[in-house]
């Protein structure tokens, strides 16, 4: 009889409540009422609408880089898509097949799935318009500080919280 190691996956546990910093973050991702909501393009921790990149492949990031990252006014998944109509509207694209494109529509809050047949398709190209929503709001650096502790607590359940300082 021969032993084979076993591997065992582990699902990290973490605190049932978000401390206080994350908890503000947390309101402030997910405040639905506004058009710059992070919810509304992106999922964290099973809430929110998984449009835009995944946060939790960027959380370990440090402080500052995530706070470019959330601040930046264009991003290289936003596109331009211009139909035969001459219609064109910024989108992200979900999937491509040689017969269509699934697509999410950025310029409705939330972004609107969309799958358009190529044949309807002018050009889809670098996005010159749009900008993520967050780089108009006005968000002051605590509040930014609060939204990048939600992420690290609900990617990977970081405590610590995050300094306005650490961001600079």
């Amino acid at each position: 009889m021969s032993w084979l190691p076993v591997l065992l996956l582990v699902t990290p546990t973490f605190a049932a409540e978000p401390p206080a910093q994350a908890a503000r973050g947390k309101a402030i991702f997910v405040d639905a009422a506004t058009k710059t909501s992070c919810y509304n393009c992106h999922e964290l921790n099973k809430e929110g609408t998984a449009v835009g990149p995944d946060l939790s492949k960027i959380a370990r990031l440090s402080p500052r880089a995530l706070k470019m990252s959330i601040m930046a006014t264009r991003t290289v998944y936003a596109k331009e898509v211009e139909l035969k109509t001459k219609k064109a509207f910024p989108a992200m694209v979900a999937s491509e097949s040689a017969s269509e494109v699934k697509v999410h529509d950025l310029s409705t809050v939330p972004p609107t799935a969309m799958t358009i047949d190529r044949k309807e398709i002018y050009s889809i190209r670098d996005n010159a318009t749009w900008k993520h929503p967050p780089e108009n709001v006005g968000f002051s650096n605590q509040q930014l500080a609060d939204v990048i502790a939600y992420i690290r607590f609900a990617s990977f359940g970081d405590t610590k919280g995050v300094s306005v300082e650490e961001m600079q």
